[in-house]
């Protein structure tokens, strides 16, 4: 949505957050939220309320490495300004990658081409108190094998309304998966990657609980595919909780704001397999 306020001009930002302490990014009344924060540090800088737009939501808990915003800025301000300002008076669990001139019109969700979601997975072992807030130890060995079969056949266009939390009426359960595939070169971590042009509430957690759950010899595989299938009275059981997912990047005119890797996890150059 455009600024009308002659005085104003349109700037985007590619932010990162730790999810753990808000109750997602979406503003709501009375509670912690990404937007909440963001806005009342803008608020501050440029001495008026102002209202940012995000590229997608993301539920309590949920992290993102770059989550793309856009706002109203006075003219007097500079990208380059508003970046040093962001950087000093942000929360210590938001931090701002860049901020740049954004066309009147820019919209950071409805010019979206796509969206990259990573969800980390420590096998096994030991206790890791310290990434207890960062990923999902699953308790059970895991077929690593059955994971990547699983993950190819998720690439395609259908609706995803098995693996949904609730439906978006307005829009359908339609969606486009672009890329869907495990990652297993940074043990013990494992790292399952998705790319779609939309994703439904809980539709990433939902596949990756329900992996895990097969690969763990939980379930049988043909649940998958009838999940896959909308095959009535199938239902994905438990999401994988959202401690380990992350929104990784976000497309426009085939451009991603942001590389795939999440910084603090040792997964520089994972590989499929095959």
């Amino acid at each position: 949505m455009s600024d009308s306020t002659a005085s104003l001009t349109r700037f985007r930002a590619t932010i990162e957050y730790d999810g753990t302490s808000f109750h997602g990014s979406q503003l709501q009344p009375g509670v912690r939220t990404v937007q909440r924060e963001v806005e009342e540090a803008l608020g501050n800088l440029f001495d008026r309320p102002v209202r940012i737009d995000l590229a997608g939501r993301t539920d309590a808990g949920v992290h993102a490495t770059a989550q793309e915003i856009a706002f109203g800025a006075p003219r007097a301000w500079s990208p380059e300004e508003a970046a040093r300002a962001l950087g000093a008076t942000f929360p210590d669990d938001i931090a701002v990658r860049n901020v740049q001139a954004a066309g009147p019109d820019f919209h950071p969700r409805f010019d979206a081409e796509a969206r990259r979601y990573r969800y980390a997975v420590v096998e096994g072992g030991r206790s890791r108190p310290l990434l207890r807030h960062r990923c999902w130890r699953p308790r059970w060995p895991l077929d690593l094998d059955a994971l990547a079969g699983l993950a190819a056949v998720i690439p395609g266009e259908r609706p995803f309304e098995r693996f949904a939390r609730s439906g978006q009426p307005e829009r359908g359960t339609r969606c486009r998966v672009h890329r869907a595939a495990w990652l297993f070169d940074s043990p013990p971590f494992l790292f399952f990657e998705i790319v779609a042009d939309r994703f439904l509430h809980h539709m990433v957690r939902y596949l990756v609980g329900t992996s895990v759950e097969i690969a763990a010899g939980r379930r049988p595989r043909a649940d998958f595919e009838r999940l896959l299938a909308g095959e009535a009275g199938t239902r994905a059981v438990f999401p994988a909780p959202p401690e380990g997912l992350y929104l990784t990047g976000v497309r426009y005119e085939k451009r991603w704001n942001a590389g795939p890797g999440i910084p603090w996890l040792p997964d520089s150059a994972p590989r499929e397999r095959q």
